[in-house]
């Protein structure tokens, strides 16, 4: 089993080439199982899969919003998880209304590929209600 640093290290890789758009270095952190779990209530709700599910996920997210903004928190790991405290910052392209909303990233890593995230929003239905009217 990994230790607390190396598992950080994995999602802290993936934040960075994600972050930068460097999709081929980002995926190779990434299983080719990856299973990722968006809320019911979100814009982008859904279960995404494969190695590349993250790269298409991140596309919706990033077309939904207006400037998307991430501000990390802290990131603990143990016991093949890492889970990461940030602040999405979100604008809608649609209301223009804004909210700041905490939310807390759970990745589980394996043999060092992160085979699974589950992002759990504070308020989904908030998210959600941002682009109505």
């Amino acid at each position: 089993m990994a230790d607390e640093a190396a598992l950080k290290a994995v999602v802290q890789a993936v934040y960075a080439h994600a972050g930068a758009g460097d999709w081929t270095a980002c995926e190779a952190y990434l299983s080719p199982d990856l299973v990722i779990w968006e809320a019911d209530g979100l814009p982008y709700a859904g279960t995404f899969r494969g190695r590349d599910a993250l790269r298409r996920l991140h596309g919706q997210v990033m077309a939904h919003w207006a400037d998307p903004r991430i501000d990390f928190h802290a990131m603990t790991a143990g016991e093949g998880h890492v889970v990461s405290l940030v602040t999405f910052h979100l604008t809608s392209r649609i209301t223009g209304k804004s909210q700041a909303m905490p939310l807390a990233e759970v990745f589980r890593i394996q043999e060092g590929l992160v085979t699974e995230i589950r992002p759990f929003y504070f308020d989904p239905a908030a998210v959600g209600a941002l682009d109505q009217a």
